[in-house]
């Protein structure tokens, strides 16, 4: 049945001849909105550029944008307007590895222009090693399948252009516009979205391990003296919250449940959660592998990262340069150097920057050039 529904499709486009003019924004996942394409879609928006839409699976993303006058697409409330649109579509703007592509419609067009504005930049930002070809052989298919992909320095282009085998004229360099936000003056309304609780001028945590390319328990758990119901002692004495994140296609197992202070954030529970908008009221980030960091970087807020996987990410995946020699942020290695560093960095910000300022500065150069940042 799905193939004579394309089929057919396909037909239709063939025979009436639609005029091209729309442009469909999406992220990486239809049923979240945010990220860099989410800033572009309501910038234009805001510029009067009409024939823009967002494509969306969800009823919560819908609602808000008729609220807000913006176009959108949602084959599940519908689905002839979801492929009038397709048709009459000039391009499509993610900020994955894949663009809105429904029955093939959009790959077999070479008309329209797939751009990415990607989702982020930094040391891991290379292809699997030699243990995974079958993936570097996808992920170099997938990059070269867009037209234009966008980077934030020619540090960044230059090793997408090696390693993902991308022609140089497909390359632009304009920076993110999630970046933009971060630095503007809006407030932010994150701590209150994702919880009940009213609190004035909490201390927040936010803890965003990346993808794994392998199963993995809540990276956390490894950690030497790690006991949750301390923590949670800890954050209430300390008036302060530990949320933590995980990435879209990946579960981790064994979270950390039930405790007050210590927060999972469900993202497809809450489709408007951004991380970088978040970042504007955490004070400080716990990492691992992900391009967060390279975000929080630009507010040089202080950075702490945990490895309990170090040498196997790195024979899975790989990195651009030495990771551990290059860090913007102090190493934790069990639950007690975890607290210290926590209350050193709260309670005094300059211990941080003293530490990392000048390492912070030489890591924009190669991650996200200060020209980007408006």
């Amino acid at each position: 049945m799905r193939k004579i529904i394309e089929y057919l499709l396909k037909m239709i486009k063939k025979i009436y001849h639609f005029k091209k003019e729309y442009i469909i924004f999406q992220c990486h996942n239809p049923n979240l909105y945010c990220d860099n394409t989410k800033y572009l879609f309501e910038y234009l928006n805001k510029k009067r550029f009409k024939n823009c839409y967002w494509n969306t699976s969800s009823k919560k993303i819908s609602r808000y944008l008729k609220e807000k006058k913006y176009n959108y697409i949602n084959i599940n409330e519908n689905l002839i307007n979801f492929f009038f649109v397709t048709f009459k579509t000039k391009a499509v703007i993610d900020t994955g590895t894949n663009y809105f592509d429904p029955l093939n419609l959009i790959s077999i067009d070479k008309s329209i222009k797939k751009i990415t504005l990607y989702h982020g930049y930094g040391p891991k930002s290379v292809p699997y090693s030699k243990k995974n070809s079958r993936f570097k052989t996808i992920e170099r298919k997938n990059h070269q399948s867009f037209d234009y992909i966008n980077f934030t320095t020619k540090f960044i282009e230059k090793n997408f252009i090696k390693n993902f085998k991308i022609n140089k004229k497909n390359c632009l360099n304009y920076g993110f516009p999630r970046i933009d936000h971060l630095k503007s003056k809006n407030k932010d309304n994150t701590f209150n979205y994702l919880t009940n609780i009213k609190s004035k001028n909490p201390k927040i945590i936010l803890y965003t391990p990346t993808w794994r390319p392998y199963d993995i328990d809540f990276p956390l758990n490894y950690m030497p003296g790690m006991d949750y119901s301390k923590f949670q002692k800890f954050l209430i004495k300390k008036n302060m919250y530990f949320f933590y994140s995980q990435h879209s296609i990946q579960d981790f197992k064994n979270k950390p449940s039930n405790y007050s202070r210590i927060i999972g954030i469900n993202h497809l529970k809450y489709p408007f959660y951004d991380t970088t908008s978040f970042m504007k009221s955490v004070n400080i980030l716990v990492n691992d592998y992900s391009a967060s960091s390279t975000d929080f970087s630009i507010l040089k807020k202080p950075q702490l990262f945990y490895f309990p996987d170090f040498k196997k990410y790195n024979d899975y995946k790989g990195f651009l340069e030495n990771y551990k020699k290059n860090l913007i942020g102090f190493e934790i290695q069990n639950y007690n150097s975890f607290i210290k560093y926590i209350e050193t960095c709260m309670e005094n910000k300059n211990f941080y920057l003293k530490k990392f300022d000048k390492i912070n500065n030489n890591y924009q150069l190669k991650y996200y050039k200060e020209s980007n940042v408006n």
